[in-house]
Formats: C-alpha cells, structure tokens, sequence
C-alpha cells in the first residue's frame, strides 16, 4: 500500500524538494552559527521520520510494521530499533521559563488589578509588598512553580521590563524580543518555526479540506527600495502590535473563563512576522570556495 497522499502528485516531489532546501537554509545558517554539526543534524532529522511514522501513520496505515516504516522513510531497520527502543543518546534541554514570561508579561498588561486608571500596566514592588500588587505575587498566580529571580532576570534580559529604582520594576513592551542566543529565545525560534509548518501541512491535508487554519500574507508586487523599507517596517510593526493586543485582549476575557472540562485544550495563537527577501545568489558555490595557497598545499600533501 502506498504511503503517498493520492492528492499529492508525483510531479510536485521536486517543487517539495526546492521548498525545503529553501527552508532549510535559514535553519542551517542557525546551527552552523552554534557550532551545530551535519552529523548531529542528520540523527535528528532520522529521529523525526521514525517519530512522525509511528505517531501520524503512513497514509492509510495507523500502525505499520518496521519493514513498511524502513520502505516509506528509507531508514534501516537496524536504524529504526535504535530510534524506537530509546537507545538513541540524546542531549537533555533544561527548560527555560518561556511560556512563564509570555503569561506574566500578559497578565501584567490584561489584568485590571495590575493596571492603573488608565489601563496601562503599574510598576510593582519586586518583592512583598503592603500593597495587593506585586511581581512576585504576579509570578506566583501565573506559576506557583516559578522561580522570582529567574522570571525576572528573563524578562530583563529580554527588555520587557527595566527597573525603576532598587526595588520596583516597570513593563516596557508587552511582548519578548530574545537576545542572541538566550535560552528562551531557541525555545521561540523552535516554536515558532514547528507551528508555521505544522499549519501549512495541515492546510495541504486533503484529510482537512473543510477545516483549514488563517494562513495569510500580503507582500509588494514590485517590490520595495531600501531607503522605502525602513517606513513600511515602522508601519506594519505598529499595526501588527496593534492587532496582537486586541487578540490578546480577547484571549484574557475567554481562556481563564472557559468552563472546567476533561476535554483537552489546545495551545492556541497567532504568529506575525516581517520578511524581507536577500537578492538572489547567483554566483557559482564554487566561486565561493577560498583556494589554498601553495604552502597550504604542500602542508596537505605532507599531511597525507
């Protein structure tokens, strides 16, 4: 039985293919930058055909067997014990306190017992205070579980909030925006990317023809100058903000007030970013490639 979808046709493999490369080259250009390897790469992307055979299926088969596992993702079976008994050796991530921050930082903003009269959001005491109000009973109704000092040194970090004086903090932004290499800011980039793709593939579904999720993007048809971008970067990030507040908004006034359920819920939201396409590359790879001198040529003979 074939594992590819009727829908699909043969002839779009290499437009999927092209897609991916192109996909991938951002994602690469982060793991080359961290010191991530091909090799360290290719053992996780194993891991994701064997994890997405056995949890999603394979076309119609719910529950196929290794032969029908190694056939569709071209792994061996030798391969695949090892994905699927656990002995793969993987690296143990600590959590950061991402989702923590996100919902301190939207309280902060939509709760009206950490809102002035004007609705903006108030300085708080970090520490107990006299007052109902304070960061650290903010951080305790969001997670009991969290650490103060670690919450707040992300937020910091991330220039959500800044200090206002010794002893009380202000929210600058009512979003994150992760410095290079933190650790809440992989975790993001990690989100955000899974959860583009994982709504593009559900709209190519055929399975989900009647229930497909907001995808949409507007882009300039000529394009714009570089002296023009600044303004429409300004402009649509103004308006975006304002967008994501209203849904906010929305989100505070319904997700806390949803009536006690076994049914699960879903981590629901909406991303929006700003693209800019680089020129196209036109240079031949191998005019890019620097050529060793004549004394690196002799030290690579002697070397072998």
């Amino acid at each position: 039985m074939s594992s590819v979808d009727p829908s699909i046709s043969i002839d779009a493999r290499p437009h999927w293919l092209q897609a991916l490369q192109r996909v991938l080259r951002p994602v690469v250009k982060l793991l080359i930058r961290t010191g991530i390897r091909y090799d360290e790469f290719i053992d996780v992307a194993r891991s994701a055909y064997v994890e997405s055979a056995l949890r999603d299926g394979i076309g119609e088969v719910k529950h196929p067997t290794l032969d029908q596992i190694a056939w569709a993702t071209g792994i061996g079976r030798n391969r695949l014990e090892h994905y699927i008994d656990g002995s793969a050796d993987w690296p143990t991530a600590t959590s950061s306190r991402l989702r923590t921050m996100m919902a301190v930082l939207h309280r902060w903003h939509t709760d009206p017992q950490y809102l002035t009269s004007n609705g903006l959001p108030m300085e708080l005491e970090i520490g107990p205070s006299g007052s109902s109000a304070s960061f650290e009973k903010l951080v305790s109704q969001v997670d009991p579980d969290a650490d103060r000092e670690e919450v707040l040194d992300g937020l910091i970090r991330a220039k959500s909030i800044s200090y206002s004086g010794e002893s009380r903090v202000r929210a600058l932004s009512r979003f994150l925006i992760w410095s290079q290499g933190s650790i809440a800011g992989i975790e993001h980039v990690g989100g955000i990317l899974a959860r583009m793709i994982e709504t593009h593939e559900r709209n190519f579904n055929s399975v989900n023809a009647e229930d497909k999720r907001l995808e949409r993007s507007v882009y300039a048809d000529h394009g714009l100058s570089s002296s023009t971008l600044p303004s429409f970067q300004a402009f649509a990030t103004e308006r975006a903000t304002q967008f994501l507040c209203e849904l906010d908004d929305w989100l505070a006034q319904h997700s806390e007030t949803e009536p006690l359920s076994p049914e699960p819920k879903a981590e629901v939201g909406v991303n929006i970013f700003f693209y800019a396409d680089p020129p196209i590359e036109r240079e031949a790879l191998s005019s890019l490639v620097q050529q060793p001198n004549a004394h690196s040529r002799d030290e690579q003979r002697h070397d072998t």
